[in-house]
């Protein structure tokens, strides 16, 4: 056995063998770049800075969100754009940034379908109902990363908000944060 670890730590015969670890190391070393910038990209498209880039100008949800209690509240809490519109779950965060993400740089820059004259008469319900839709199909769970049911005082709470407010009944009615809270941190469209 003394002398497997002496061959292996000894030159080898062949100047060709010297490449096996060599190529070892790079291999590790450009997978751990590659990590660290997928790592870096979902990190950065995850911040209100680069939402606002592209919904700035060509719709009314950055205003919207800034005035709303999502945004500007007395406890000086901010739940950015990710924290609603993207799953905390790999899966579903890959899903949503490769879907929605895509298809809205797509719209944006190369289609130029959507802008701020023709958002509200055109696109707002659609789009809306397209988030609500998704919000409600993975059960509003991106509401209850920060409004945790579990923590709720139920007793302080008014008569509806107390009747409304139980898990139990929202399984049994299919029923989720998003069905009745539409419009919280956007203008809830009407038609």
């Amino acid at each position: 056995m003394k002398s497997f670890w002496k061959k292996l730590w000894s030159q080898p015969d062949s100047k060709w063998l010297l490449g096996i670890p060599i190529g070892g190391f790079l291999f590790l070393a450009a997978g751990a770049a590659a990590l660290a910038t997928f790592n870096f990209s979902l990190h950065a498209t995850n911040t209100n800075e680069f939402c606002v880039g592209c919904h700035i100008g060509m719709d009314t949800v950055v205003e919207e969100y800034r005035v709303s209690k999502h945004y500007s509240n007395e406890y000086g809490i901010v739940a950015t754009c990710a924290d609603c519109h993207v799953p905390q779950d790999f899966i579903g965060k890959m899903k949503t940034k490769i879907s929605s993400g895509i298809k809205d740089v797509y719209k944006k820059y190369w289609v130029k379908d959507i802008n701020l004259a023709n958002f509200d008469q055109e696109h707002r319900l659609r789009l809306a109902r397209h988030v609500w839709e998704a919000m409600d199909k993975q059960g509003s769970k991106t509401c209850q990363s920060c409004h945790n049911p579990e923590k709720w005082n139920l007793q302080a709470q008014p008569g509806r908000a107390r009747n409304n407010h139980n898990p139990e009944m929202w399984a049994e009615k299919g029923v989720s944060c998003v069905d009745c809270h539409t419009g919280v941190a956007h203008k809830k469209p009407f038609r």
